[in-house]
């Protein structure tokens, strides 16, 4: 047992290497609507389209990160892949220092260690550009402030502000979370008063000086100071709140985009207006509800054990006064606490993850120390809790076994038909975009919930759209599109795989 603890990280590096390697061709497929936005950006950057790779939707640092491997001739696509499988080593490396900071007995330093090769496996075949690569820089964060010379040490808070550039050009909400989250630490966390002012001026400071040109860089694009454009949280509001006053169908952002979603700004803006004081309020509050109970999802998610994790850190913090139960909980709080303004998913909270497994592991040293439980007891124990961090990375690597291989066969099935040049569909836009992109066609999105047949017809005729996807899923549905007014103006229509027909118009 000695001689694996001591070398857990290299053991644990090998075994994620290999996996990855492994089950690389099993998740070769992944490509998700948000990754055609992050592969669309770094393509422009590694064209040198400078003006064009500025976005105030897709946060700049992954791209950033494949463009060597673009250079390279990879496709960036695979780029993304490939800096996920680094960007996982980087996060077990860094959870390896952050495990050497605590009390924990090498056996659980060890566990913790190799049961988040299997986790991060999962985080890194997830999506295209996930929150992977900010949880590396927060596990970066997490290590620098667990330092005891942290709190009186400037250098150390300017490296704090750096990581906190760094992990907005990760992930937008980042700027507003590193501020809140290292003003709290300091306040509550460094007991000399004046040390507290000049630390925290000092990471602010650096944080600030560094965010700001890629700040000046939106401003220069969009015309408007903002730290990101990002997704409405009012997205969902009733057609009362729509405006309808705009184009049905949403062209590509620039010449040469394969859709909007490499840049959504116009289409958010011709979707939207202002609403009444009182329904913001009403709606906002429904919003942070609906999120309490995502929250408390995303948690189980993580772990079943999240829940009693937290309550325990609670009762220890009051009964300990430890550094570390209140560091685990204001994380916690911090990293949720804006999101239950606006969406919340369980990979908003992955960061979160190797906190409770270190928590968790922590509780089950006390509970072993306080009770004279017998060895076998104690392993039933650890396969419990650990296990408990691996249902749902184990399920989700199972269900996505060759995720959207079919989205890439209909794609080939596209060109066979060489079929060339703008399209739309009736459905299904985020995987029309996906093909869009690998086809190399531009995809026109409808951005209206509601249309007539004619008006559609009435935008295809003005804007010259060669083909339509319709997708069904009866035969009744089928008999009656072919009856009405698209397929009548159609110059040829063909089946080309099950419930999926495509309509040439020129």
């Amino acid at each position: 047992m000695n001689r694996i603890t001591d070398n857990r990280l290299s053991i644990a590096l090998a075994g994620f290497c290999v996996l990855f390697v492994g089950c690389f061709p099993f998740y070769k497929y992944v490509f998700d609507v948000d990754g055609v936005g992050y592969a669309a950006v770094a393509k422009q950057y590694a064209a040198g389209q400078f003006s064009l790779a500025v976005n105030g939707y897709w946060s700049p640092l992954h791209s950033w990160i494949t463009i060597p491997f673009i250079k390279l001739g990879i496709l960036p696509e695979d780029a993304f892949r490939y800096s996920n499988g680094l960007i996982a080593i980087g996060c077990l490396y860094a959870l390896h220092k952050l495990l050497q900071k605590t009390t924990l007995t090498d056996f659980f330093k060890s566990a913790i260690l190799f049961t988040s090769v299997i986790i991060l496996l999962h985080y890194s075949f997830y999506e295209l550009a996930a929150d992977l690569l900010l949880v590396f820089i927060l596990l970066l964060l997490f290590n620098l402030v667990q330092l005891k010379e942290f709190y009186s040490s400037i250098p150390l808070n300017m490296v704090a502000g750096t990581l906190g550039a760094l992990a907005y050009f990760a992930k937008s909400y980042a700027f507003p979370f590193f501020l809140l989250y290292f003003i709290l630490l300091h306040f509550f966390c460094n007991p000399n008063a004046a040390k507290k002012i000049y630390c925290i001026i000092a990471g602010v400071v650096v944080f600030l000086l560094l965010s700001f040109p890629w700040i000046y860089a939106l401003h220069w694009k969009y015309g408007e100071w903002m730290i990101a454009h990002g997704k409405n949280n009012y997205g969902n509001w009733d057609l009362k709140y729509r405006d309808l006053t705009g184009p049905l169908l949403s062209a590509p952002p620039y010449p040469g985009s394969s859709s909007i979603w490499e840049d959504p700004w116009k289409i958010e803006q011709l979707n939207f207006r202002e609403a009444s004081l009182l329904s913001i309020l009403l709606h906002q509050i429904r919003i942070v509800l609906f999120n309490l109970q995502q929250l408390f999802t995303s948690l189980h998610s993580i772990s079943f054990f999240s829940a009693v994790i937290l309550f325990l850190s609670v009762a220890f913090q009051f009964k300990e006064k430890k550094r570390f139960w209140f560091f685990l909980l204001l994380t916690s709080a911090a990293l949720s606490s804006g999101y239950l303004l606006l969406h919340i998913e369980t990979r908003f909270l992955w960061s979160l993850t190797f906190l409770f497994l270190i928590a968790g592991s922590m509780l089950l040293q006390k509970l072993f120390d306080a009770f004279s439980l017998l060895r076998w007891q104690q392993r039933v124990l650890q396969l419990i809790f650990f296990g408990s961090f691996l249902l749902e990375p184990v399920n989700v690597l199972k269900d996505n076994l060759h995720v959207n291989k079919q989205l890439y066969q209909t794609t080939e099935i596209i060109r066979q038909y060489t079929v060339n040049g703008s399209f739309t569909s009736n459905v299904k836009q985020g995987e029309c975009m996906v093909m869009a992109y690998l086809s190399g066609n531009p995809y026109y999105t409808i951005s209206k919930p509601l249309y007539t047949a004619n008006e559609l017809w009435q935008e295809i005729e003005q804007k010259k759209i060669r083909y339509y996807l319709f997708y069904y899923k009866t035969p009744i549905e089928k008999e009656l599109f072919v009856a009405g007014l698209l397929a009548k103006k159609a110059t040829l229509t063909t089946e080309i795989e099950p419930g999926l027909m495509i309509l040439h118009f020129y």
